[in-house]
């Protein structure tokens, strides 16, 4: 029995046609499908309040999609001094801007002791990524909006 459950563990599934077609024209009937996957450079970070947190290195977020997931669904990895990751969920925007409601959870961090300025970076960002309520996209940027405050990417 242990060999079986081993084997099963490692066996994809059959394609299956009739499944494919359905998530086809799912995918099309989403708009909230984005093609966020890549590598991002963290540009710009503020509070709250509105203050710039000074960014003293280069930090970096990679975002995952597989089809595993649903389609409004992506996995991150944001790289500051520990990474910070979680599952991105989005829902279809509201009208026709580029801003659609969108949560990060559970975040998830290594627990490793980065350099001072480097810890007050993640702090802040600790804060920032799940209190985001909105995401909104413009060529090749990527903007965190959050009640804590906001996380400027873009893609590499």
């Amino acid at each position: 029995a242990r060999t079986m459950n081993h084997q099963h563990y490692h066996t994809r599934p059959t394609h299956n046609p009739t499944t494919s077609n359905q998530q086809l024209s799912t995918m099309e009937s989403k708009p909230n499908h984005l093609p966020l996957e890549g590598d991002y450079k963290l540009i710009k970070m503020e509070d709250k309040n509105g203050e710039q947190i000074p960014l003293p290195s280069d930090f970096s977020m990679h975002i995952l999609h597989d089809e595993k997931m649903a389609l409004n669904q992506y996995r991150i990895a944001l790289k500051i001094g520990n990474t910070l990751g979680g599952m991105l969920t989005l829902d279809a925007p509201d009208d026709t801007s580029k801003k659609m409601p969108a949560k990060i959870g559970p975040l998830m961090s290594t627990m490793m002791m980065p350099p001072p300025e480097i810890f007050h970076v993640e702090q802040c960002a600790s804060k920032i990524v799940p209190s985001m309520q909105e995401l909104s996209y413009s060529g090749s940027e990527l903007i965190f909006h959050g009640t804590e405050g906001t996380l400027r990417f873009e893609k590499r």
